[in-house]
């Protein structure tokens, strides 16, 4: 099980964001992948990689 994550300052810089909203979209559920390992949150790149090339589409089953 060999998963890559992302730090919130990496996947920030990746969308341009500032890492405040990458914080706020990602507790909306707008930003796929997120993971909490202790105090701290990382994003599963395969995930969001996904999310990206799909235009950042909402998960439908969500809706």
């Amino acid at each position: 099980m060999d998963k890559e994550f992302l730090t919130v300052r990496t996947l920030a810089s990746l969308l341009d964001m500032s890492e405040q909203t990458t914080y706020k979209l990602s507790r909306e559920g707008v930003i796929p992948g997120r993971v909490k390992v202790g105090k701290s949150v990382r994003f599963n790149k395969e995930i969001v990689m996904n999310w990206l090339q799909n235009g950042g589409a909402s998960d439908d089953s969500k809706e």
